[in-house]
């Protein structure tokens, strides 16, 4: 089964340039769809003769990419490049073209680019290759057919310089078209001039806020301070009048304190109703006989010696 290979597309390449998938002339090619090996080609009186090692078919079109099917020969150099593609090791394929026209027009220059763009030429052939985009990967002849380097000094593509598109900028800084940069520089540093006043009364805010809650901090903290403090009072109270047992203060004493704690109003209302104990007086019934007044006053005596 043939493998298919992408022979080009509109990416950019190692060296800085492209050639537009659309602008390719297929009809030389079609006519002889040669399959090289990384762009070498036979030249007779050498000592080994590298000839191609098969050649192409199904070549077609794909969104931005050109397609076609490789078909290798059956001498020993051409099955031997046919098997490291089964392998997977070699899985690249270049194209070599006559340029015909290049474009510096910005619609056809991407990021990064440095040569002007092949908008138009004819494919010579296709080659497989180890590294695509190398100095020969999509590689360029001249009108004489012979393989340009990229070190060449009548290599055909030209430099670009990539300008700055001001009006761009000026739109981005709200100036009207046509601005210098002296007004772009003044625009800028009014921005940043900006962006410095911003902070700055952004760390003035937080400031205030954290001065604010400092304050708030220290305002609960007083109050619990009080509450704890009258907490302990009500507490030691409610002990000495009796309305807490005096044998179980020590264990009722923090239990109402963490009540305290928990709610403080709620407990306090709660420790201010409960009973006090009666006098011992306060059991006797007052039957008027001189009896009852005696054990009244020795009653009252003994409460005052205690």
């Amino acid at each position: 089964m043939a493998k298919t290979f992408v022979l080009t597309d509109n990416s950019l390449n190692t060296h800085g340039w492209r050639v537009l998938t659309d602008g390719i002339d297929l009809s030389v090619f079609e006519k002889n769809p040669i399959m090289l090996f990384n762009h070498n080609r036979t030249w007779r009186g050498s000592q080994d003769e590298v000839l191609p090692i098969g050649h192409w078919e199904n070549i077609r079109r794909d969104g931005d990419k050109l397609l076609a099917d490789a078909v290798f020969d059956n001498d020993d150099f051409s099955k031997k490049i046919e098997d490291k593609v089964g392998s997977g090791t070699l899985r690249m394929a270049s194209i070599g073209i006559w340029p015909l026209e290049f474009s510096e027009d910005k619609k056809y220059i991407v990021p990064g680019q440095r040569y002007a763009t092949v908008i138009k030429c004819k494919l010579k052939e296709a080659s497989i290759v180890d590294i695509g985009a190398n100095h020969n990967a999509l590689a360029l002849y001249d009108t004489d057919d012979n393989l340009m380097e990229m070190s060449a000094a009548d290599f055909p593509i030209k430099k670009i310089k990539i300008k700055n598109d001001m009006n761009f900028i000026n739109r981005i800084l709200k100036l009207k078209d046509g601005a210098d940069e002296n007004e772009q520089t003044t625009a800028l540093q009014a921005i940043v001039d900006e962006n410095v006043s911003l902070k700055a009364d952004l760390d003035k805010e937080k400031q205030e806020k954290q001065g604010l809650k400092d304050k708030l901090d220290g305002i609960e903290l007083k109050e619990k301070e009080e509450n704890t403090a009258k907490a302990g009072k009500l507490v030691d109270e409610a002990i000495k009048d009796g309305r807490i047992d005096d044998d179980e203060k020590h264990t009722a004493k923090g239990f109402w304190l963490r009540n305290f704690e928990a709610d403080f109003k709620g407990t306090e209302a709660q420790l201010a109703n409960l009973p006090k104990p009666k006098q011992p007086s306060e059991h006797l019934k007052d039957d008027g006989s001189d009896a009852w007044s005696a054990r009244q006053k020795e009653i009252e005596e003994n409460s005052r010696k205690k």
